[in-house]
């Protein structure tokens, strides 16, 4: 077994322990709760050169977007056409990167729903999935890996070591000034800069499975 494949069983153990397993995936939440709109994103991994890799966007500039220039994970909102909550995470990524992860990938594990904390931020609720890569976007695959295509709502692609976002840990702070007052947020840090909020959230929880 190679140790992609091992991690690959570790964390699915790990997300059966916790209850975080697919017996939902095929379900939206049963409550479009105090006004939330629905959305999900895809935590996606693949085997690295060095050990497994998971993939995050940086966010192109865009002038009404809360989340404008954040490194995030690929995702949106629900459309009517979505059959369900991994549907649109995989229908997401697809759109904005070009990897369906339905298609040769596999879908391992679905993390907690992650709901606005702030009044100020989108009334949005967050389901992520967590999924194996098409076997041609590892780095390890003959020829090297494809490559993403990137829609315009990104501006680039990063596949970050899971091992490196575990060493570093939490160990970075986003401060923003919102009313004149100063805020802080925990963040993992990068060479491409923070990763905070509603992903440092998701972050947090996936890293948990793996310790």
């Amino acid at each position: 077994m190679s140790d992609f494949s091992d991690f690959v069983k570790r964390l699915r153990s790990g997300a059966g322990a916790a209850g975080l397993g697919l017996t939902r995936a095929d379900e939206f939440e049963a409550r479009a709760d105090a006004g939330l709109r629905l959305a999900a994103v895809a935590l996606v991994l693949r085997e690295g050169t060095e050990g497994p890799e998971l993939l995050v966007i940086k966010r192109s500039e865009a002038e009404h977007d809360h989340w404008s220039g954040h490194l995030a994970l690929p995702g949106g909102r629900v459309e009517p056409e979505d059959e369900s909550l991994l549907a649109t995470a995989a229908r997401e990524t697809s759109e904005e990167v070009g990897l369906d992860p339905r298609a040769g990938g596999e879908a391992i594990a679905r993390l907690g729903t992650v709901r606005p904390q702030s009044p100020l931020a989108p009334r949005v609720s967050v389901t992520p999935f967590v999924f194996v890569a098409p076997p041609e976007f590892h780095a390890t695959w003959e020829g090297g890996p494809g490559e993403l295509t990137l829609s315009e709502e990104v501006a680039a692609t990063f596949w970050f070591p899971v091992d490196e976002l575990k060493r570093g840990g939490r160990s970075a702070v986003f401060r923003m000034v919102f009313a004149g007052v100063e805020r802080e947020w925990p963040a993992y840090p990068s060479q491409h800069g923070l990763i905070w909020g509603i992903t440092e959230r998701i972050l947090t929880e996936f890293l948990s499975l793996v310790e």
